[in-house]
């Protein structure tokens, strides 16, 4: 994997991790909203699994925020 690829997994991991941390969601109900299994919330957020640009756009979606902010560094 590349460097660049690394950093980008890290960061849109993190932002997930926190986005969901802060609507107070465990990941069983945060994989419910996604329609997806608590495993797939774990892996992705523990950087074993990566998500399509499919799910960045409905994260983008129920979180409200702009797909853009996955990928922003600070």
């Amino acid at each position: 994997m590349q460097e660049y690829e690394v950093m980008y997994h890290k960061i849109i991991s993190s932002r997930i991790k926190n986005l969901r941390k802060n609507a107070k969601l465990s990941q069983e109900e945060f994989a419910k909203k996604l329609n997806c299994s608590r495993e797939f919330v774990s892996r992705v957020e523990n950087l074993k699994e990566k998500v399509s640009l499919k799910m960045i756009l409905k994260l983008s979606e129920i979180f409200n925020v702009s797909p853009i902010y996955f990928f922003e560094e600070n």
